[in-house]
């Protein structure tokens, strides 16, 4: 696109990214013009495998802590976790006002149970927006275009600056047939263009997939045809916000005859909301209670459940190990998986689909079977969008880094200047003026929410309970004279997770031996100080545990003075 006519200077926007950029999940930006701030997008993620016991991780909340009289409201694109589920957190930051929270029907239904979930509900003001139309507050002027997504009501957002549009493209792909009749608008992201975006903001996160990404209408007939040639019970796991796969779900059971079972909290949540307004279709009639399956035959029934991710305690993790309490699984059933797999759910999945197949089920999952499709735009998708906005400066968004990279070498491949594509990190501060530049780094760790604790639990907590979790604990318990620091009971060892002490008895005698010998060379010393002590059995055992084990566990010494 070719620059813009030249005009006074005026003071530069900026947009800090708190989360999203680098990393797949926690979705979260500030805009800021004129000294407020707009929050685009506040997601969480979930934990990895390093950090055990973590429930949730939450961006950094640091920066808009300190300009919480600033923050003029919160947009969001669309109503997945990763862009919505830090949103009840970060009411929290914000006890003696009401933040404005502009988001589509879809969005804003399936927020609104959270937030009375988690008492902050009046401490939100709702205000539905429609693609196609725009708001303003404060110094914020936004216009809002439809885009297709694995979820409804998906869209991207315009917010005007001095220098042309910040366009945020949300998470998008160009779904020519989309189930719904509401494909990307386009148009709409064209007549953007002519007004003239400046820095456009896009979603990557399928920047390395070549081609496009296939049609999500392309997925019904796959699972019709699954349907139709099942002997038995159908259970198919599907993210519960996906409504236009589960409306795809609903019409094959409907074609063969069947009726559907809903399972999982989060399951009926997201259908309730999507048939209170109108984005699904399913006859009260073809709904079975999950009560009355046993009385039912299963060769007429499909069951729509949670748990294509193989969360823990999930319908589907408790089916595949026969502890559902509704489904049993035998030889003859089927189930399909119709999701993608999440970077860092694969060990997961692959254990929860172990499990099917161990009951006698027929699993149809990807990249077997075409049972999903993406909802993320594919490389030539993103060219399009590219090509289409024409922005003067571009920044890839949502994804890891290889995502990101991946996305910037597009960019430049239709044409924009490699001066004027950056890739960013979580905590980056862009300054948009006729240049868009980095202008320094803001706090952007992660928040980690470990049952009613909310930041409580650090990086120190986490490498312990990793260590705990790899080499175990071993409490000893000794009485010794308050006096005269002699030994007068013990040492007891107890182990947890370091050696089993039937087959390790000598192991475990010997340190006992070694404790007294420190002990008694202790006494000898007139050392009596227990926090002394408690160094020297530390000292002593960890090096006779890494001689004799080659492990480091955690070594906890009880000292009781008598």
């Amino acid at each position: 696109m070719p620059d813009l006519p030249s005009r006074a200077p005026e003071a530069p926007a900026r947009v800090v990214f708190l989360g999203g950029v680098g990393e797949v999940g926690r979705n979260m930006a500030c805009v800021e013009l004129e000294g407020r701030v707009l929050i685009v997008d506040v997601g969480l993620s979930f934990p990895t495998h390093d950090q055990p016991g973590v429930d949730l991780v939450l961006p950094d909340f640091e920066y808009v802590r300190g300009r919480r009289e600033d923050v003029e409201a919160v947009v969001l694109t669309h109503g997945h976790e990763d862009h919505i589920g830090a949103l009840p957190y970060l009411l929290r930051e914000f006890p003696d006002r009401v933040l404005p929270v502009y988001g589509t029907p879809f969005t804003l239904a399936l927020l609104e149970g959270k937030l009375e979930e988690h008492g902050v509900r009046d401490r939100a003001e709702l205000r539905t927006v429609t693609p196609g139309e725009g708001a303003s507050i404060g110094p914020f002027s936004m216009r809002f275009m439809r885009v297709t997504h694995s979820i409804p009501d998906g869209m991207a957002v315009a917010i005007d600056t001095p220098y042309g549009s910040i366009l945020h493209t949300g998470d998008f792909k160009i779904d020519q047939t989309p189930l719904d009749g509401r494909p990307t608008d386009l148009h709409a992201l064209a007549e953007e263009a002519g007004r003239g975006v400046h820095l456009l903001l896009s979603d990557s996160t399928n920047a390395e997939e070549a081609g496009y990404t296939a049609s999500e209408r392309s997925v019904g007939p796959v699972l019709t045809d699954i349907v139709a040639r099942a002997p038995q019970l159908v259970v198919v796991a599907c993210f519960s916000s996906h409504i236009h796969r589960i409306q795809q779900v609903v019409n094959a059971a409907r074609a063969n005859e069947r009726v559907v079972v809903f399972l999982g909290r989060s399951m009926h949540q997201s259908v309730a909301a999507a048939r209170r307004l109108g984005l699904l279709s399913v006859p009260d009639e073809d709904v079975l209670p999950v009560e009355a399956l046993a009385s039912f035959d299963p060769a007429r029934v499909v069951v729509i459940c949670t748990g294509s991710q193989g969360e823990p305690l999930s319908a589907l993790s408790l089916m595949a190990a026969r502890e559902h309490k509704w489904v049993r699984l035998r030889e003859g059933d089927v189930v399909v998986l119709s999701s993608s797999l999440i970077p860092g759910n694969e060990p997961a999945i692959h254990r929860v689909i172990d499990g099917l197949y161990r009951t006698g089920a027929d699993v149809y999952h990807v990249p077997a079977a075409p049972v999903h499709a993406s909802g993320h735009a594919a490389a030539e998708e993103l060219r399009l969008m590219l090509s289409l906005v024409r922005p003067r400066w571009f920044v890839p968004i949502h994804g890891e880094r290889r995502h990101l990279a991946h996305h910037a070498k597009l960019a430049t491949e239709v044409g924009i200047p490699p001066e004027r594509v950056l890739i960013c990190e979580d905590g980056d501060v862009l300054e948009v003026g006729e240049k868009v530049e980095l202008a320094g780094r803001v706090p952007a760790g992660m928040t980690f929410v470990d049952g009613l604790g909310i930041g409580d639990v650090g990086e120190v907590v986490l490498r312990d309970r990793r260590k705990l979790a790899g080499e175990g604990v071993v409490v000893v318990v000794v009485a010794i004279d308050a006096h005269h620091g002699q030994l007068i009971s013990g040492p007891d060892i107890v182990n947890r997770g370091f050696v089993f002490e039937q087959a390790a008895g000598d192991i475990l005698e010997a340190a006992r031996e070694r404790v007294r010998l420190s002990l008694r060379e202790s006494a000898e010393a007139e050392v009596t100080d227990p926090g002394v002590l408690e160094q020297n059995i530390r000292r002593v055992l960890g090096r006779y545990f890494y001689e004799a084990t080659q492990r480091k566990p955690v070594i906890l010494p009880v000292i009781l003075e008598v």
